[in-house]
């Protein structure tokens, strides 16, 4: 019995010692965070879930789920803030942050200097965009260059335009090869509907995404897809503040790398099927922090 005791007090000890240390480092990141929000208690983040794994809604419930949603719940924790989602489409996220409607933007941005140029972004993983096809459709192609001269899907707001744009040039036109058909859409989920109709040859999104649909089990699309070369481009996502508001900024990339250094980033990236796409500590606009 008295053995029981003393192991029972062992255990609650060393559980006071782990919560108070958990406190301690919630308190710390919260003491600097911007008066506005520490006395708010909360943390407005705008999405647009409609781009799984990294933000969607569960058909059944629909509850936000996906990478971004689990990695903003936790900063959220560790902040000791309550997360307040704001939904949106995705090309009014930057007016939102430039206006104060929303704290932070967790949408998968690419961090690129046209975004830059009104909005500062916490890089917290690596992304691409890559072409791709279906077998009964994209006969033949097989290396990335097979694509030149094959009209493409590709959504005309956003990333995944550039890129194509700049694959064409570099690559297509520099060779002496056909140049890229575009099929322009309005949203990323219409270039696959584009492939599935037959009216592309291929179309062009995020290297995460495509994966996603096309191996994850519980995927609808699982399958349905082939992966046309490496990725076109390599960038890197981000978290979206306003420029006037470094001071969160800086304390969600600090609560970023404890969850790099604690393993919780990975284990979170890992629910979602992505650890390829980890970094190995959160950036400012591409360049690493000065700490």
């Amino acid at each position: 019995m008295k053995m029981q005791q003393a192991l029972f007090s062992g255990a609650l000890a060393a559980a006071i010692v782990l919560s108070g240390g958990a406190a301690t480092a919630q308190d710390a990141l919260n003491s600097k965070l911007p008066a506005r929000i520490r006395d708010a208690g909360k943390l407005v983040v705008g999405t647009s879930p409609t781009y799984p794994p990294l933000e969607y809604k569960d058909t059944a419930t629909l509850e936000l789920k996906g990478l971004d949603i689990d990695l903003v719940e936790e900063i959220g924790r560790r902040l000791g803030l309550k997360i307040e989602w704001k939904e949106q489409s995705f090309d009014q996220l930057i007016n939102s942050l430039d206006t104060s409607r929303i704290d932070m933007g967790a949408s998968g941005m690419t961090d690129i200097p046209a975004r830059r140029e009104k909005t500062d972004f916490v890089d917290y993983f690596s992304t691409g965009t890559q072409l791709f096809t279906m077998p009964d459709v994209g006969a033949g192609l097989n290396k990335v260059e097979d694509a030149c001269g094959k009209p493409i899907a590709v959504n005309r707001n956003g990333i995944f335009l550039i890129r194509l744009r700049d694959f064409n040039e570099k690559v297509c036109v520099a060779k002496g090869l056909p140049a890229v058909e575009y099929v322009l859409v309005d949203k990323t989920a219409d270039a696959r509907l584009q492939l599935l109709q037959k009216r592309a040859a291929a179309a062009a999104q995020g290297v995460d995404a495509i994966r996603y649909l096309n191996e994850q089990k519980e995927s609808a699309d699982r399958g349905k897809f082939k992966l046309i070369g490496d990725p076109i481009a390599v960038d890197y996502a981000g978290f979206g503040f306003s420029k006037a508001n470094t001071e969160l900024r800086n304390v969600v990339a600090d609560a970023v790398d404890a969850m790099i250094a604690d393993g919780t980033y990975s284990k979170i990236f890992a629910k979602w099927e992505m650890p390829y796409a980890e970094v190995k500590a959160t950036m400012i606009n591409v360049e690493p922090r000065r700490k």
